[in-house]
């Protein structure tokens, strides 16, 4: 049973008002091509399994080829979208920061992007902070992290955001604080770990690459994040709004009963504003008319499940996906208000950028800076919320 606190942008999640079990089988939908493009992490994480297991129950099912392509983070993911390569994206919390125009996707040929999501998933692990049980033994919490050495994954707008909320934010710290590993992709973060070079690098508990560090000769631990340390949560919440309050309880060396920690849905399947929804909603469809196959193919999958899809979270679903979720009935009024919400905070950010674009900056860090600035003013000009005011 899940024991998860959700406190989402628009307030707790109504996943656990949704109908469990997976819908009457469909057959795969005349608006599909054979053909189909999904984009995520690279072999061996928990998001490659959960892609290539679907790709197996459709293609055995209903002769659906779903290529499964690997990009090491979250912006070489989102470009297979931008330039047409793939069509949906398997990711993580990189879709919120593409909607943000935050981090990598401030750079001016990228700026704010129509994104939309299609399906959540939320299992009984979490991702977090991977500690060497050598140095994790004065560690109570991430404040506890000074002088300590960091993978930190150049490229992920996703886990550099984690280390900021859950790192520097939380344990009231600088980067000066700790020791920065940079490293080229999530892969690299792991092998660092495991090559001693690191003592903390981000991932999910019940990922692969967690056994497989687990298994060196350095082990593995986790830094729990108290859920009584107000400052701390108060701090992660003004700088990252993906966190939630989760006692995890599925993972490498987790103990019995669990450990306080601050996560996030597994993952976020996404794809652009301009999908045809007829073909998003076939997609959805033909996932949860073969999900007894799909569920429980790898360790995370059945955290897909229809009764455990966050419906209220900080990026707008897709016009198909509601199409989907309105005839299963899990889509409501109070979604499609916040839904609504969400698509104009992405339209006050795309006039956003589109002003700063238009002042012609030639300097990318004057450009940076007036991003930084105009972002922050339209939002708030327009009453929307602005976490990640600076990267």
């Amino acid at each position: 049973m899940m024991t998860t606190k959700l406190r989402t942008l628009a307030g707790a999640t109504l996943a656990a008002t949704l109908t469990c079990g997976a819908p009457a089988a469909f057959a795969q939908d005349a608006a599909l091509p054979n053909t189909v493009v999904w984009t995520t992490y690279d072999t061996g994480g928990a998001m490659h399994s959960a892609a290539v297991a679907i790709s197996s129950a459709l293609k055995q099912n209903d002769n659906l080829n779903l290529r499964v392509i690997s990009a090491g983070n979250g912006v070489a993911q989102q470009s297979t979208l931008k330039a047409g390569r793939a069509d949906f994206v398997l990711a993580g919390f990189d879709v919120y920061f593409a909607q943000e125009g935050a981090f990598q996707f401030g750079a001016a040929d990228w700026g704010p992007q129509p994104v939309r999501l299609v399906m959540t998933s939320m299992t009984d692990q979490g991702f977090g902070l991977a500690i060497s049980p050598e140095v994790a033994e004065n560690v109570a919490g991430p404040g506890d992290l000074r002088g300590l050495r960091v993978a930190y994954v150049q490229g992920s707008p996703s886990i550099q955001g984690a280390l900021q909320a859950l790192v520097i934010a939380c344990g009231d710290m600088t980067w000066d604080d700790v020791e920065k590993v940079e490293v080229p992709g999530f892969g690299a973060s792991v092998d660092a770990y495991i090559n001693d070079q690191a003592d903390v690098y981000f991932t999910s508990t019940n990922s692969g690459t967690s056994v497989k560090a687990d298994a060196s000769s350095r082990g593995l631990t986790w830094v729990p994040v108290p859920f009584d340390n107000d400052a701390c949560w108060e701090e992660i919440r003004a700088t990252d709004p993906r966190w939630i309050k989760k006692v995890v309880t599925e993972g490498v060396n987790i103990p019995e009963g669990g450990i306080e920690m601050a996560s996030y849905p597994d993952m976020l399947l996404n794809t652009t504003a301009d999908r045809d929804a007829d073909y998003v909603k076939a997609m959805l469809s033909t996932v949860y008319g073969n999900f007894d196959d799909i569920n429980g193919a790898t360790p995370t999958t059945y955290g897909l499940a229809l009764d455990r899809q966050i419906l209220d979270y900080t990026v707008p679903f897709h016009d198909g996906a509601i199409a989907y979720f309105k005839e299963t009935g899990v889509w409501t009024d109070e979604m499609q208000e916040h839904n609504d919400m969400l698509v104009a905070r992405q339209d006050a950010l795309k006039a956003a950028w589109d002003e700063v674009v238009a002042m012609n900056i030639s300097d990318e860090a004057e450009f940076a800076t007036a991003w930084k600035a105009k972002r922050i003013e339209m939002l708030e000009a327009e009453g929307f919320d602005v976490p990640v005011r600076d990267w």
